[in-house]
């Protein structure tokens, strides 16, 4: 091989190696910078998440930690909204999947077709949008800026993460009671009144109206072990609402528990109306100074129990043996 024809396969190769590098899938073959440049994390002071059927959460931060103002500051769980805006920043334009606004729809990253639109609220007063669309592998999520044509691959974001429920971002657990602490259980409702009384033996024993019978202690113990973890669905806020049914509510528990030689302490819930955005019934703890809306499964019994339900069946007569 001549000297020149050297030079000129060499050419040819580097060459090849540089459209490599350019064209090679997932990359830009430029900028590999972060997608927000200069985003960081404790700098976004509200987030606002709207998913594809409207629905919407709004997340701000305050001296407390984040909140969620629309339920007049119900708190977060704590590093929530942290752990989220994380993955947000770390999303960088090293993957990059189309450049094309045709695509848009495809990828649901449109303006009109998306999985997730993402505001971020920064201190200084800028704003951000972010388009979170489908989820190509476990975890991940096709992003598009506002603004821009380019789709990029987000590595650590996908619609889940990006969620519009209040449980995905509250402790779902609103009102928690030990069973073993509970000492009386109290309950009113339209079926009358009825106190349940913990025994020494670990027995309960019934007052109130319709208490010909004897008690199934297992119905008891399924009543009492609802209110040791009684999720929400949704928090409401602090104001007590006519529309909540709580001047005259549907049923009132009052809890009194105890622990050791300790005094005890009463507890009480009131359940509402129900809530017909939730399928749930509107509740309040004396525990907590907000309202919230927990499933109708969680506290039907409460609503539609009286004493005789809480008695053992009598037992089905037997035939008369024939003569």
């Amino acid at each position: 091989m001549t000297v020149q024809n050297k030079v000129m396969a060499g050419l040819l190769a580097l060459q090849a190696v540089v459209l490599i590098v350019v064209f090679w899938p997932g990359s830009s073959g430029a900028d590999v910078g972060q997608l927000f440049p200069g985003l960081e994390e404790v700098n976004v002071t509200a987030v606002t998440i709207t998913d594809s059927e409207g629905r919407r959460i709004r997340l701000t931060r305050s001296p407390f930690g984040c909140v969620l103002p629309e339920a007049d500051d119900y708190p977060c769980q704590k590093d929530k909204l942290s752990d989220f805006l994380n993955r947000v920043v770390s999303i960088t334009k090293a993957s990059l999947v189309a450049q094309t606004r045709a695509s848009h729809p495809r990828l649901k990253v449109a303006a009109d077709q998306f999985e997730r639109l993402i505001e971020l609220e920064m201190a200084g007063g800028d704003r951000h949008k972010l388009y979170l669309g489908t989820s190509p592998r476990a975890r991940s999520g096709h992003v598009r800026p506002d603004g821009q044509d380019q789709v990029f691959l987000a590595p650590a974001l996908s619609a889940s993460a990006a969620s519009v429920q209040p449980t995905d971002w509250v402790d779902p657990v609103y009102f928690s009671v030990p069973e073993d602490k509970i000492a009386s259980l109290t309950q009113e409702n339209s079926k009358g009144r009825m106190e349940l009384k913990k025994e020494d033996s670990g027995d309960w024993t019934l007052s109130g109206e319709g208490t010909g019978g004897a008690l199934d202690q297992t119905k008891v113990q399924s009543l009492v072990r609802m209110l040791g973890s009684l999720r929400l669905l949704r928090p409401l806020g602090k104001e007590e609402l006519d529309s909540y049914g709580l001047k005259q509510p549907a049923a009132v528990i009052t809890i009194q528990t105890k622990d050791g030689d300790a005094s005890s302490v009463e507890r009480v819930l009131r359940i509402g109306a129900k809530d017909d955005q939730d399928e749930g019934f509107v509740v309040k703890s004396s525990e907590s100074p907000y309202y919230v809306v927990v499933a109708g499964d969680a506290v039907q019994d409460f609503l539609e129990n009286g004493s005789a339900d809480l008695l053992e069946a009598p037992p089905e007569p037997t035939p008369e043996s024939s003569s």
